[in-house]
């Protein structure tokens, strides 16, 4: 497989990964939002569920699919290993290319 269709892959996959995950985090953080109310929102005027999922459901949703997410990010940072060395290397170091006036960088 050539790099540039699996680091495409990848990220398509990351990208996949993290659209539940940020829903499924608004809908835990605006519409099931936890504590608060009579024993811990346990009272009539706080949501039990949104779109027909309990919030143990929206948790799990956000848990699993921010796994993925994460464990994709990492699997793309190897796929770019050797550009994040390069670019942790100072300016010239290495660089053989002659400048404006021809000379070569110190």
């Amino acid at each position: 497989m050539r790099k540039a269709f699996a680091n495409a892959l990848v990220d398509i996959a990351a990208l996949v990964a993290f659209i539940p995950s940020l829903v499924s985090g608004l809908v835990l953080y605006l519409a099931l939002p936890e504590g608060g109310g009579y024993r811990g929102g346990a009272g009539s005027g706080f949501a039990q569920a949104y779109l027909g999922l309990t919030r143990g459901d929206w948790r799990a949703i956000h848990d699993y699919t921010s796994l993925v997410f994460a464990a994709l990010i990492v699997i793309h940072l190897l796929l770019h290993v050797q550009y994040l060395r390069k670019i942790g290397r100072s300016p010239g170091k290495g660089d053989t290319t002659r400048d404006d006036a021809g000379t070569l960088p110190r």
